[in-house]
């Protein structure tokens, strides 16, 4: 069947409308750390992230390096730059949880502002996190 005019003008929009769908879908997980990292729980991708312990959310961070890295990095106390680093030790490791939203890198910043400030109206303490 070859398609022509205005039907293959509507084709060429539909193809890149599920393009755009594709691109835009966003993965949501939930993990306890060691889960996240050790077991791949988490995405290779970009995104942002809560980390609890007991329970409490304690951290609102972006991972523009990627979610996987970044939980592997608080896994196993990479030494770096990254708050949570500072928290999270090998006697309360295996009882942080994680949960995160996998987002382009250029949208990571807004929707951590966005996650941060609705905790802290909500009464979130947040005492990993060194935001301001």
């Amino acid at each position: 069947m070859k398609i022509e005019g205005d039907d293959k003008m509507e084709f060429w929009k539909l193809v890149g409308k599920v393009i755009q769908s594709a691109a835009s879908s966003t993965i949501r997980g939930s993990a306890s750390l060691k889960d996240a990292y050790l077991n791949q729980k988490a995405p290779i991708g970009t995104g942002v992230y809560k980390v609890y312990h007991r329970g409490q959310l304690m951290k609102v961070g972006k991972a523009v390096d990627g979610l996987r890295k970044r939980f592997s990095d608080y896994y196993r106390g990479k030494e770096g730059g990254t708050a949570g680093l500072k928290f999270i030790t090998s006697e309360n490791r295996d009882h942080v949880r994680v949960t995160w939203l996998e987002c382009p890198s250029d949208k990571c910043r807004e929707l951590e502002t966005q996650w941060h400030d609705k905790a802290r109206t909500s009464g979130e303490e947040m005492p990993w996190s060194e935001r301001r």
